[in-house]
């Protein structure tokens, strides 16, 4: 059963994994911890710094009092170390971020493989509504862009850090998540079923973040680029394309919907036709070097996090212990 499995799975998937274990293992850890303070006992174990990844209001907000104050988050520094290393990852790598370390864009992808084995095929929404659904999460974007990098001043934005309503805002998020009500079973589970039936519903036309990376991603200096002389026009890359992509059509792939997946580089036939490369020269990133390209630089934003004093918070376990007692 194993062959099997690694006979159609790509790196990517292996990749994917990895970093959904690392969630749930996140997950499960921040949940003790949390019980723990509640319950007055002293925590046998750490606060997980990685759960800050999930509070990307708080980071942008971060990111924008450290550019106009020069002040690096002390609350939740891990949570801007991450949306820094995101955005890096763009740069350089398209938004390899969304289709290989994002667990949403995980779950995601597997919800769409459910709705392929059980319909053969995953539905597409109708042209004019696909250009018109995409355009939500940027108008979503827009709002916090503006709230935050227009609305706000360095000052504000590093006063609103030390808030106790941003303090124990990953704690919230777990109570909100712990304690969902009506409607906000019947939102997740409307997202699910779009899911299974549409590929990367909530990437594609919802996820902020995902369009924000993108704007970046147009910037990377590799992109997938087809080689004319031995293209033989089968459309399989297109066809393969998670994100609707004419990859055929086009000599590089420079749209922000482009995450990176190598899909279509896998489907080519023809070897070297498809390749993401820069422009000029003719080495290229197989998925393999793509990667530990990706694994390196997330792994090097995180390490140099922790050297400097910009991975764990620097609130207190006493002043954790009365905010969350304040909370409850």
């Amino acid at each position: 059963m194993f062959a099997r499995f690694r006979k159609y799975a790509s790196i990517r998937h292996f990749v994917q994994i990895l970093f959904a274990m690392a969630v749930v293992y996140i997950g499960i850890t921040f949940v003790m911890f949390v019980n723990q303070v509640a319950s007055g006992v002293q925590p046998s174990i750490s606060r997980p710094s990685g759960v800050e990844a999930f509070l990307p209001i708080s980071a942008l907000v971060g990111l924008k009092a450290w550019v106009e104050t020069g002040v690096f988050d002390p609350i939740h520094p891990a949570g801007l170390i991450i949306l820094l290393a995101a955005i890096a990852v763009s740069l350089v790598l398209k938004r390899a971020f969304c289709s290989w370390i994002c667990p949403i864009g995980t779950l995601s992808e597997g919800l769409a493989m459910i709705g392929n084995s059980i319909f053969g095929r995953n539905f597409i929404v109708p042209k004019a509504l696909d250009y018109l659904f995409r355009s939500f999460k940027y108008i979503i974007l827009f709002f916090f862009i503006a709230g935050i990098f227009f609305g706000m001043s360095g000052t504000d934005a590093a006063v609103f850090l030390q808030t106790p309503y941003n303090m124990v805002s990953d704690v919230k998020m777990l109570k909100f998540m712990q304690h969902l009500g009506g409607f906000g079973m019947t939102v997740i589970g409307l997202l699910v079923i779009l899911s299974i039936f549409y590929e990367n519903f909530w990437c594609r036309y919802l996820c902020p973040y995902g369009g924000f990376l993108g704007l970046f991603s147009m910037l990377s200096p590799f992109k997938v680029t087809r080689k004319q002389t031995t293209c033989i026009g089968c459309g399989k890359c297109t066809k393969s394309c998670p994100n609707h992509i004419k990859v055929e059509l086009a000599d590089r792939v420079w749209s922000p919907e482009c995450t990176g997946c190598l899909k279509c580089v896998q489907q080519c036939p023809v070897k070297e036709t498809l390749t993401f490369k820069v422009t000029k020269g003719k080495r290229y990133l197989s998925p393999k070097t793509l990667a530990f390209s990706l694994l390196g630089m997330w792994a090097l934003f995180i390490i140099i996090a922790k050297f400097t004093g910009h991975w764990e918070t620097h609130m207190t376990m006493d002043m954790y212990r009365g905010l969350i007692r304040a909370l409850n």
